[in-house]
């Protein structure tokens, strides 16, 4: 099999002469966008799963005309958003135009465990992109240069995609970043933790129901798969992961998400199609159907989340989780790692939004479980480097054995400005039995909290955020008070 990057500028070289219909897509990272595409969700102004991101941007707009067409009306307090990311739906997806951007940023001590934020990586960040989106083929390319990047990597091609359509469906070669859940402070098996993976991709473009008897009971649905190319420089060179998920909606108030990735292939190891065939199998336990370390097809993750919400006193509350096992048995994941929160939103009398969230996360094995198994999340034999890419982890950035809550809240004006703070206290690496750890060495206690606040001008978009973390290591009482913030400019 050849490497998935050598393919991926294949199909950029390629599909410029293509003639097929692409969907431009939401990126993770824009707190603002998802609070108010779940307040749309929880007032029955969009009908599909939004828990896999990016979302295309056409499954949003085919909601919001429906809307228009069939003349359902919205409670008054909602029509400021709804009006709001309808003119953005139409205006990102608009066709047959050409436009350009770009940014800077700056940032002091930029955090190292990211939840659903587009924070900078990096101490500087200056970009540009431009996009075109014609009839038959979306084009969206970013790329920035940084100020002594963590990885090494000067310049980078993060946040584009290329992408065509068939159907219903797009296939894509894309840097695009990835979240795959309901939590709002990380997702167990994809965020945006770590960069983004250079990836060929298949999603669908509106998530519309099945028609048949036996299957339309599952309601809307979406799947996104991901064949991408993790880096030279780790234990087991150029390995590939593979990602797939389904997420759909059989109630208006329940969404179902179900996800499975792997780490396998790489210099040295087995990338057949036999190989590839075990691992969807799950035919990759040692000791299984004669699988030795030799010829283990991969490293794999799976799980189930899910996100339901209830009318009280006419203010959504919502109730969400995410179980994903780091091992199988009997065909189904174990070992699991588990998320839950509860969140609630509402609507002010000056029509501001509002949305409140506690979370809690555990990254150990058996987590809910006496005893539990520590050393196990995030970790495997054979691709030592772990769950990660460019050093950061795939999944929860709090990498292994945590157990941390995290307290946000967010506030949207009906122009679309953003306040947000989170808090987050817990034990992170809570036995430190690991040769490595992206985010705490030894056995740590860490209390901290950020704000950040967006605000839309008529020369760009301009981001701020201020932080504060404290770190106890346990073992011996030493303490480090820190702190942190960014400034950024974004072009319209």
């Amino acid at each position: 099999m050849h490497k998935i990057s050598h393919i991926i500028w294949i199909v950029l070289a390629a599909i410029s002469s293509s003639t097929v219909w692409a969907a431009p897509q939401a990126q993770p990272g824009d707190v603002a966008l998802r609070h108010d595409i779940q307040v749309l969700v929880d007032y029955g102004a969009i009908s599909g799963p939004v828990t896999t991101w990016p979302i295309a941007w056409d499954a949003l707009l085919a909601d919001f005309e429906k809307i228009k067409a069939n003349n359902i009306v919205l409670p008054n307090k909602v029509l400021p958003t709804f009006n709001r990311i309808f003119a953005r739906a139409l205006r990102e997806a608009r066709r047959g135009e050409f436009s350009y951007g770009g940014g800077l940023s700056f940032a002091k001590d930029p955090i190292n465990i990211r939840g659903f934020s587009n924070a900078p990586r990096e101490k500087g960040e200056i970009h540009g992109n431009a996009s075109w989106f014609h009839k038959y083929v979306s084009i969206d390319l970013n790329v920035s240069a940084t100020q002594k990047p963590s990885d090494g990597e000067g310049f980078r091609a993060d946040g584009s995609q290329i992408g065509v359509d068939f159907g219903n469906w797009s296939f894509a070669a894309s840097t695009m970043d990835r979240w795959w859940g309901p939590g709002w402070d990380g997702s167990l098996i994809l965020s945006n933790n770590a960069r983004p993976i250079p990836a060929l991709t298949l999603s669908r473009n509106r998530t519309r129901a099945f028609q048949n008897k036996w299957l339309s009971w599952i309601g809307p649905w979406d799947m996104s798969v991901i064949f991408g190319q993790l880096e030279e420089e780790r234990a087991i060179p150029n390995a590939q992961f593979f990602g797939m998920r389904i997420n759909f909606r059989p109630l208006d108030s329940l969404e179902i998400g179900i996800s499975r990735t792997a780490q396998w292939c790489g210099d040295g190891r087995s990338c057949s199609l036999d190989t590839f065939t075990d691992l969807l199998l799950g035919k990759d336990n040692i000791g299984d159907a004669g699988t030795t370390r030799e010829n283990e097809p991969g490293n794999q993750m799976a799980g189930i989340d899910a996100r339901w919400t209830n009318m009280l006193a006419g203010i959504p509350i919502s109730l969400y989780g995410q179980l994903i096992g780091e091992d199988e048995a009997g065909g189904l994941p174990s070992r699991y790692l588990a998320q839950f929160g509860v969140e609630g939103s509402g609507i002010t009398r000056g029509q501001y939004s509002y949305r409140w969230f506690v979370e809690w996360a555990g990254t150990t094995c058996d987590v809910l479980k006496d005893p539990i198994l520590y050393g196990c999340g995030y970790r495997q034999a054979i691709y030592k480097s772990g769950y990660t890419h460019e050093g950061r982890i795939i999944g929860h950035g709090l990498d292994n054995d945590a157990s941390v809550y995290s307290m946000g809240a967010v506030v949207v004006s009906t122009e679309g400005n953003l306040w947000q703070v989170l808090g987050r206290f817990g034990d992170l690496n809570r036995v430190g039995i690991d040769d490595y750890h992206s985010v705490a060495i030894v056995p740590q206690e860490m209390v901290s909290i950020d704000i950040q606040h967006t605000r839309h001008s008529p020369i760009g978009l301009f981001e701020i955020g201020i932080g504060r973390e404290r770190r106890e290591i346990m073992a011996t009482g030493a303490n480090s008070l820190d702190s942190r913030g960014f400034i950024r400019w974004i072009s319209h």
